[in-house]
């Protein structure tokens, strides 16, 4: 089972957590998960404005290799009109000290979203990340490796579904943030 494989297994009401370890893989993982819903399909969904303002940011440093329309950008969760939704930007509360944490709840818990949340790694304090992890069905690890040539990152999926489900594999990313498997 491959990465695209798990996004494409994603069914309506389900929720994914992409913890990743650095910007590189935030891209591709997005890039892909994009390319595989179709971009009119998918909306952004950021937790404060230094959040939509970094992701903007992303599609404008961006623009030459990723598509012109990257999807709609929601800051209201009552505003979402898409079924597919990525999270972006939960870990930049700490700058506000404003929690965002009833908005991730509510998009977690409705049954007509499938809800992929992006979470770079190590800004959770440990009981709040098992927590936080606990509300998905979905879990993508995804760490970087030491390789002898070039990044590699390795990866883990844990589905709390039926029939329950656990892979894990490396990945690479090329100058085109292309995910190689």
């Amino acid at each position: 089972m491959s990465l695209r494989d798990v996004f494409r297994t994603l069914e309506e009401g389900q929720d994914c957590l992409v913890v990743y370890p650095d910007n590189d893989v935030f891209l591709s993982i997005s890039k892909l998960i994009a390319d595989e819903f179709g971009r009119e399909n998918i909306g952004w969904f950021v937790f404060n404005e230094i959040g939509k303002k970094r992701l903007e940011k992303y599609f404008k440093t961006f623009g030459r290799i990723a598509p012109e329309k990257p999807g709609k950008i929601f800051m209201n969760y009552d505003e979402i009109d898409r079924n597919i939704i990525l999270g972006f930007g939960y870990h930049f509360h700490v700058f506000t000290g404003y929690s965002s944490d009833e908005s991730l709840i509510r998009l977690v818990l409705d049954d007509e979203l499938i809800f992929i949340n992006f979470l770079y790694s190590g800004v959770l304090r440990d009981g709040k990340l098992i927590a936080l992890r606990d509300l998905f069905d979905y879990i993508v690890d995804i760490q970087e490796k030491e390789a002898p040539l070039g990044r590699e990152f390795f990866y883990r999926v844990k589905a709390f579904i039926y029939p329950h489900t656990e892979h894990s594999g490396s990945i690479k990313i090329d100058s085109q943030y292309n995910l190689i498997e």
